[in-house]
Parts: structure tokens; sequence; C-alpha cells
């Protein structure tokens, strides 16, 4: 049997120099994972429920929050209770996420959740500039 025949080496030819393969090598048995690090992992689609966004409530990533100040239960999620401890002044929704450390769009469905129980209130910021009046500023500038 040649070196190209030999199972062990997949019917590659012998490299001088290097140690053969053993199968045992890079493998994990189950002592060895570390569960402290699955423990902190949790999936945005677990905090939210599946939701991919909120059914009333369309935040925008400017949009701020403020903590109302009203009492709530021992019933809020570990996120919602973190959230409302960084809305003590208002703050937006993108620092939300940044400070909580949530994706964005969680940030934005866990906001709308307790915007919706009155736990917060949401400060949008209106928009001053409307299609309509963009196009008189533009005829105004075409007639200078």
């Amino acid at each position: 049997m040649s070196a190209w025949d030999d199972p062990v080496t997949s019917g590659a030819p012998p490299v001088s120099g290097v140690a053969p393969v053993d199968p045992s090598v890079g493998s994990f048995a189950a002592e060895d994972v570390d569960d402290d690090e699955d423990a902190e992992l949790v999936r945005p689609f677990v905090i939210t429920g599946g939701r991919t966004r909120h059914a009333s409530v369309h935040l925008r990533v400017e949009a701020l929050v403020v903590a109302t100040g009203v009492a709530h239960g021992s019933q809020l999620q570990f996120e919602h209770a973190r959230i409302i401890g960084q809305c003590n002044s208002p703050v937006s929704v993108a620092e939300v996420a940044a400070r909580v450390g949530i994706p964005l769009g969680v940030a934005q469905i866990l906001v709308g959740d307790l915007a919706e129980a009155g736990l917060v209130q949401i400060h949008e910021a209106r928009q001053a500039a409307t299609p309509a009046l963009l196009l008189r500023m533009i005829d105004a500038v075409r007639a200078l």
C-alpha cells in the first residue's frame, strides 16, 4: 500500500516533519465547554418574544425616552428594568441600546413596550420641513 492509499492521510502524500493527525485533538468534550459564556448570550428574538417590530409604537432612533417615575411591578424583564434605569434623564433610543448592550431593533421594541405600559415617555422630534414647504423653498430660490 502506498502513501496515496493510506486512509489516515486521506490519500494525501506524507509530509515530512509533521506529526500524524489525532482525531481526538480539537474535539470538545462536554466538560470542556464554559457554561458562563453561554449563559450571557441571549438571542434577540428571545428577548423580544420573536417580534421584529412593535405592533403599535414606531420609534425613530433619535426619539428621546424618559422614565415617568410610575412604580413598576416585579413582572418586568431584566432588559426592561435596565432600560428604565437608564432613562432617568432624557436619552435617545440609540443611546439606550448602547448603554444596555442590546441591538437597536431590540431596544426599539422594548422601549415601545415600556411606553405602552406608561413606564416611559417618548418625545419625538417633529418634522420641520414638509414636502410642500421644501417645494415652496425651491420655487423661491429659482425665482431669485
